[in-house]
């Protein structure tokens, strides 16, 4: 049996990822009720921004299943936002705190449970962190989103080294999904072009069709983790399965 856990899962990928795992035991993490037909084994609706609140939570999340030693347990550290979207010039405390809060903190403590539940569980255990291109090539107006995203690039490298020599190893990398239609690329036309000054090439990639459709990327992102090769990388990019 396959248990995932899915966090960011009421709109884009997440819900992508809901019916392309729709066979498996799907355990929802995120902000509101998803709207789906699929039956969720679970549900659980955490503040992201409240980390005192997450932290405690968190546990009780991951102890909410009972896998057995023949089972495979996933985490896909999916939810992220890109706002805000001002340049380092405009930006304040909060909008960095904000960010980060839901982009690197969030993961960090949900990896953190999963390690304290699960590292005594001879079962298969992977964990995926959604990551970008921002996190390796500067963009105006994404100060946040880049150094955020960077950061969950080295989350996931510390996570390697700390777990690669546990009794029961715990495969973790990172995947760059490449550009989706999804609500965040609505968010990112609409945004200031004076403190976006590409906001014209997103705009481009929509009017040109060059949008991935989430479908597409979260068969790959399954096709990545369910691999018996998983973790042999410790990044994934969406440009090496087009």
């Amino acid at each position: 049996m396959r248990y995932v856990f899915i966090t960011g899962t009421t709109g884009g990928l997440g819900q992508a990822l809901i019916e392309t795992f729709k066979e498996d035991r799907i355990i929802s993490i995120t902000r509101r009720e998803v709207e789906t037909e699929i039956d969720l084994y679970k549900e659980h609706h955490v503040d992201f921004l409240n980390e005192t609140a997450l932290e405690e939570d968190i546990m009780d999340i991951f102890s909410s299943i009972s896998p057995a030693e023949e089972d495979e347990i996933l985490l896909i550290n999916n939810a992220g936002t890109v706002n805000p979207i001002k340049s380092i010039e405009s930006m304040d405390a909060k909008g960095y705190l904000d960010n980060y809060k839901v982009n690197v903190l969030a993961p960090a403590l949900i990896i953190k449970g999963f390690i304290k539940s699960y590292k005594s569980f001879r079962a298969v255990k992977k964990i995926l962190t959604v990551s970008s291109g921002a996190a390796v090539s500067p963009m105006e107006g994404w100060a946040a989103y880049c150094t955020s995203k960077a950061a969950v690039n080295m989350l996931s490298g510390v996570t390697r080294a700390e777990t690669a020599n546990l009794k029961y190893p715990i495969q973790s990398a990172t995947f760059r999904p490449g550009v989706i239609d999804t609500e965040m690329q609505n968010t990112i036309r609409s945004s200031d072009p004076e403190e976006f000054p590409n906001i014209g090439k997103f705009k481009d990639y929509k009017s040109e069709k060059r949008l991935l459709e989430p479908d597409f990327v979260a068969s790959v992102l399954k096709k990545i983790i369910t691999s018996d090769t998983y973790g042999e990388s410790a990044n994934y990019d969406i440009n090496d399965y087009m």
